[in-house]
């Protein structure tokens, strides 16, 4: 018997490794996952601000963590309610709101693994009058996850297609991928940075937010010691699935002699990098996929992605060609998966079964 709120919509909200603002979604569910509508809405300037020093020094104290706690459950309920009237939607007619916050500190391999998020639920559910369901990550990890990526078991009820693999490839600030063999398994895994360090480099270095299209990138030349010396970080020598953050791929992780190079040099070196990432992830699967489906905000960036076809030698497909926005994939994973917890239906995690080989230096 069909839940009585699959009648009504949920909504779906996150913001990214990229913290360059808030997703929010509206999801229909009834017979099949339909995104109604899409939003995004920027954080407040001095917000985005303090969000991104606690993350590149990786120092918050109490008092620190549970004001940015309140302040961003606060951006998360205003971006939410003017969603609400924007699209013309009753509160009423929701069932609930599926909120990933915005991740702080991502620790799966600790003793005692842990991912922090920030976004009170009760400022949101308070302040929207809507219920709320939220900390996807920590029961990831309690299920035997990592708590990254979260969204292969959406991608797979999105986009599998009996007899056909496929790689859903998401390019943020932390690139990932899900592996849908075309029968029923599926796994995912993070690659390693996607836009992180080149937009940590444009913001710190260049005073703009990114590398629009990968034009600077562009005209670099690639330092290939740098290069080399940054894919010799353990996390690239770990199997699969595997996840991570900020926490390692910040400012820091950039070696100091690359930074004396010129910036064209610098962006086309850590644009290199994230696409090897990625494909080294792709290619180490023992199956070659099909198609490999994009979204994310990396998949504006025409240079990175014409980098990663290249290592692939596979043309990237965007969801849009799926008629789904690509910017509105994991706020949509978000709103689905309120909707499995309010149908008290855990998160299925699946390992990759030794379907992946090892991963290599550049060469």
């Amino acid at each position: 018997m069909r839940h009585s709120s699959d009648k009504k919509i949920y909504i779906g909200t996150m913001s990214g490794t990229s913290y360059d603002g808030i997703d929010i979604c509206s999801l229909n569910v009834a017979n099949q996952i339909s995104l109604l509508k899409f939003s995004s809405f920027k954080y407040p300037l001095q917000l985005r601000e303090d969000i991104s020093r606690a993350i590149q020094r990786q120092e918050l104290s109490l008092d620190r963590y549970f004001d940015l706690n309140r302040r961003i459950g606060q951006a998360f309920s205003k971006s939410i309610k003017k969603f609400l009237t924007q699209n013309k939607i009753n509160k009423k007619n929701v069932a609930a709101i599926g909120l990933s916050g915005q991740t702080l500190f991502h620790q799966p391999k600790n003793r005692y693994p842990f991912s922090i998020q920030a976004g009170d639920p009760k400022i949101i559910a308070n302040e929207c009058e809507i219920d709320v369901v939220s900390d996807f990550r920590n029961d990831h990890i309690k299920l035997g996850g990592e708590g990254a990526p979260l969204v292969p078991e959406f991608h797979q009820k999105l986009f599998a297609k009996r007899n056909t693999s496929l790689v859903i490839l998401n390019i943020g600030g932390i690139s990932n991928f899900t592996y849908l063999d075309g029968k029923s398994n599926f796994y995912g895994s993070d690659c390693g940075p996607g836009n992180a360090l080149m937009d940590s480099y444009c913001q710190n270095f260049l005073n703009c937010p990114f590398d629009r299209n990968g034009k600077h990138a562009k005209n670099g030349v690639i330092h290939s010691h740098s290069l080399n010396k940054m894919l010799g970080h353990p996390f690239f020598k770990r199997r699969h699935p595997k996840s991570t953050g900020k926490e390692i791929f910040n400012m820091r992780f950039i070696p100091k002699q690359l930074l004396k190079k010129s910036s064209h040099d610098i962006l086309a070196t850590l644009t290199e990098l994230s696409a090897l990432c990625i494909a080294k992830s792709i290619n180490s699967l023992k199956q070659t996929p099909q198609q490999v489906i994009v979204c994310g905000g990396g998949l504006k960036n025409n240079f990175l992605v014409s980098s990663i076809e290249k290592h692939i030698n596979m043309k990237l497909t965007s969801t849009n060609q799926y008629g789904i926005n690509p910017q509105a994939i994991e706020a949509m994973a978000f709103g689905w998966m309120a909707r499995q917890r309010l149908n008290k239906k855990p998160l299925i995690i699946k390992k990759n079964k030794g379907l992946l080989g090892t991963l290599t230096k550049a060469r």
